[in-house]
């Protein structure tokens, strides 16, 4: 699609989680499962949706206080049975001291229950979660004709929890539409998929033109593969090149796809170029596998009388 029909587009801020299970969020009615950011269950309509988090952290508070009622209620036993004032009076001060025991045990501990119970909880909905993700991904694709950035956004969501080569393709081909720009925020390696992809080719190299710091070890693999497939799309060149030019931002990725970074290096741009030119006149010993000398070349075929050279 040319970039002149792409759709100028903004989407709502978001920012990763440090686990995935923070998007997570499971309905205190019906136990459905969501990772979209909806206000009510979709199941069953009741506002009960709360994080997988802080409902474990409850879970694991209703078994302290039945482990605490247990305790009291054996104590409230034995006064009532005991044979005598000292029997009653020894029975209640030791159910007494050994609730206070198990209250002050399980403050200490409450952290490390919270976490078993959050992962006893993952556990054994795990069935559940899958089937609760892949209904948030067809409600997502039901707004795709209605509103393409709201179906992107909803997508992204997910993404978080329901990884897999579906859920990125779809992304990948909303992003196709969509006019790129760099104060967005974009993604790359999560989008990367198993096999040969022209739309994500496409993407990839207009990451490389508006953000090539997303441009990474994984990107630059996945380029490398289908290089072949890639030359042979109508842009293909470009889109290489512009990867070759974002590769050339480390020495580290330099060594590394010198190979590929050679074949294009008639057409990078000066300024990568120069990039590249410093990095290896900075570090002439490495195993450049030939990529100084055809750096060397162009120096002299192109930039012979440039004073930037």
């Amino acid at each position: 699609m040319p970039v002149n029909k792409k759709k100028p587009v903004t989407f709502r801020p978001f920012k990763a989680p440090r686990y995935a299970f923070d998007k997570l969020r499971i309905c205190r009615r019906c136990s459905r499962y969501t990772a979209l950011g909806e206000d009510r269950c979709g199941h069953c309509g009741h506002a009960s949706l709360t994080p997988v988090e802080k409902h474990a952290v409850s879970l694991t508070g209703r078994k302290m206080h039945t482990r605490l009622l247990l305790i009291l209620l054996l104590t409230l036993g034995s006064v009532y049975f005991g044979q005598s004032l000292q029997q009653m009076t020894l029975s209640g001060a030791g159910g007494i001291v050994l609730a206070g025991l198990l209250l002050l045990m399980q403050r200490k501990v409450r952290q490390n229950e919270n976490l078993y119970a959050l992962n006893e909880l993952l556990g054994r909905s795990i069935d559940s979660i899958g089937e609760g993700l892949e209904i948030n991904r067809q409600e997502a694709v039901s707004v795709l004709r209605e509103n393409d950035v709201l179906a992107y956004e909803k997508l992204r969501e997910i993404s978080i929890l329901l990884r897999g080569d579906r859920v990125a393709r779809q992304r990948v081909a909303l992003l196709h539409g969509f006019q790129l720009r760099k104060d967005m925020n974009l993604e790359l390696e999560q989008l990367l998929l198993k096999d040969f992809e022209p739309l994500l080719a496409e993407y990839i190299g207009e990451i490389a033109r508006v953000r090539p710091e997303l441009i990474k070890d994984r990107t630059l693999r996945y380029v490398k593969t289908y290089e072949v497939q890639i030359l042979e799309m109508d842009r293909g060149a470009a889109i290489l090149t512009a990867v070759a030019g974002a590769a050339v931002r480390l020495k580290r990725y330099a060594l590394l796809y010198s190979g590929m970074i050679g074949r294009y290096i008639q057409e990078l741009p000066k300024d990568r170029f120069m990039r590249l030119s410093r990095i290896i006149s900075a570090s002439p010993y490495e195993a450049w596998n030939g990529l100084d000398l055809k750096v060397a070349e162009v120096r002299e075929a192109k930039y012979r009388w440039d004073p930037d050279f």
